[in-house]
């Protein structure tokens, strides 16, 4: 009985409680207050950790974005990719080494976020939600990887006929309903970054910064006072 209560709430309410999200929240704020539309950079209140989270991160966590919406975009092909055992392995160790890029950059983010008292001041209930959600899914990911190995296979076969489901409005919870928890919850952080990312700074990754290449670069200059202090 729990677990198809279980069930029923990862695989049938809360994605479409994340689409509805998705849906109503996104075009709400981005036209009543344009403003919040940013990830507001803290490069000037910190830079040198940015750098060994950010970089890590974003070159990590991409590519398996990219993967995981290639097998629902082009199963087929993917199938007859995965189809190599050769292809298979390269490709499942080179999903686990971006896991890990990417495990480490989010974590060196989230720390980053702890220890620097000025970003703590710029940082809100939300950005600490996100972080530690996105910490906690990357985390997952790489147990997944680690321990169950040709999850880009099974992937193909279980959760892409679940999404496609989800598309006609008749959720098939039976692709999914005998995983392992730890899977489920791997879909339930998915699905909880796509219902949060309307309401935080993520949402910027919706937007598509087309009109910044028109606009001129901006140029910084540092001042300082007679006795060497910085203004």
């Amino acid at each position: 009985m729990l677990n198809t209560v279980l069930n029923t709430f990862i695989f049938v309410a809360l994605p479409y409680v994340a689409l509805a999200m998705l849906i109503v929240v996104t075009p709400y704020r981005y036209y009543s207050n344009r403003l919040t539309w940013s990830a507001y950079s803290t490069q000037f209140l910190e830079r040198k950790t940015l750098y060994w989270g950010a970089n890590p991160w974003h070159y990590g966590i991409i590519p398996i974005i990219l993967a995981h919406a290639l097998g629902v975009v082009a199963p087929g092909a993917m199938k007859s990719l995965l189809g190599n055992v050769e292809v298979l392995v390269f490709l499942e160790s080179v999903g686990l080494g971006l896991g890990l890029f990417a495990l480490f950059g989010c974590v060196v983010l989230l720390l980053r976020r702890v220890n620097a008292p000025m970003l703590k001041r710029v940082t809100y209930p939300a950005d600490w939600v996100l972080l530690i959600l996105l910490t906690f899914q990357t985390l997952t990911g790489v147990y997944i990887s680690l321990f169950m190995r040709w999850g880009s296979q099974w992937y193909l076969h279980t959760a892409v006929p679940y999404l496609y489901s989800l598309l006609y409005f008749n959720p098939k919870v039976e692709y999914l309903a005998d995983f392992p928890l730890i899977l489920k919850l791997h879909a339930a952080g998915a699905f909880l970054i796509v219902a949060l990312l309307p309401f935080t700074k993520l949402v910027h990754l919706l937007y598509w910064p087309l009109d910044f290449l028109k606009d001129p670069p901006i140029l910084y200059r540092w001042r300082s006072r007679p006795e060497g202090k910085v203004e």
